[in-house]
C-alpha cells in the first residue's frame, strides 16, 4: 500500500504541469512569476496536501527565496503550521538566516483554470516576509473584531472585504467566522481553526 502511494505521488508530479500566471514579482522582491502545477490525475487530496506541504514548499524555496548557492552551503528550515480540512490552504514557517530571511509561506491548493480554460486542481505558493505576515494575521482579527456586529446581523450575507498586496479577503459569517481568500485564480477557505493555529504558531516559532 506504501508502494502504491509513493507510486501515486510520483506520477502525480510526473503528470503534472506548470504554467506561469505572470503575478509579478513576490513580496520580498525576489524575481519570479507565481507559478501554477496543474495536477493530471485524481489521487487524495490529503495525501497530495502533504507532499506540498513538506516536499514542494521546499522547491519553490530552494528556487525563488534562497536562489542560487554560489557554491556555499546554505541552512534553512522550515515547518507545517496548519492546514484546513479540505486542505486548500497550507502554512508554512520559512527561516533562512544566512540570507537573513523568514516569514511565512502560503500553499494554495484547489481548482484553478489553466491556459487552456480547463478547470483542474492546482498548487502554488505565496510568501509573506515575517512582519508582514503578522501584520495579516493581526489586520484580520481587527477586522473581523470591529465587524462583528455587521457580520452576525444577517449571516452569510453581509461581508467584508479587505487586500493584502495580490490577495484578497472576503470575511464572513457562515456558522462561524469565515475567510475566502482569493489569489491568482484560486479561490478558497481559511477556516477560523487554522487561521489561529498557523497565527499562534507562526509566532511561537520565531520566538
Amino acid at each position: 500500500m506504501k508502494k502504491l502511494v509513493l507510486f501515486s505521488i510520483a506520477l502525480l508530479f510526473t503528470l503534472g504541469k506548470t504554467y506561469s500566471q505572470n503575478a509579478g514579482e513576490i513580496a520580498t522582491g525576489v524575481a519570479g512569476a507565481a507559478a501554477i502545477t496543474f495536477i493530471a490525475i485524481k489521487t487524495d487530496k490529503k495525501t497530495i496536501a502533504k507532499e506540498i506541504a513538506q516536499f514542494r514548499s521546499k522547491e519553490y524555496i530552494i528556487n525563488n527565496i534562497i536562489g542560487k548557492t554560489n557554491g556555499n552551503d546554505i541552512q534553512f528550515e522550515t515547518e507545517s503550521l496548519a492546514a484546513d480540512d479540505s486542505a486548500g490552504l497550507i502554512s508554512i514557517a520559512f527561516n533562512c538566516n544566512e540570507i537573513d530571511e523568514r516569514g511565512l509561506l502560503l500553499a494554495f491548493f484547489g481548482p484553478n483554470i489553466d491556459s487552456y480554460g480547463n478547470l483542474m486542481d492546482a498548487y502554488a505558493f505565496r510568501y509573506i516576509p515575517l512582519k508582514k505576515a503578522q501584520e495579516l494575521f493581526q489586520r484580520i482579527d481587527i477586522v473581523q473584531d470591529t465587524n462583528k456586529k455587521y457580520m452576525s446581523s444577517d449571516n452569510d450575507v453581509n461581508n467584508v472585504y479587505i487586500e493584502f498586496e495580490d490577495i484578497k479577503f472576503v470575511i464572513y459569517r457562515d456558522n462561524g467566522e469565515q475567510i475566502r481568500v482569493f489569489w491568482n485564480g484560486f479561490q478558497v477557505i481559511w477556516e477560523r481553526v487554522a487561521f489561529d493555529r498557523s497565527k499562534r504558531r507562526l509566532s511561537k516559532w520565531f520566538k
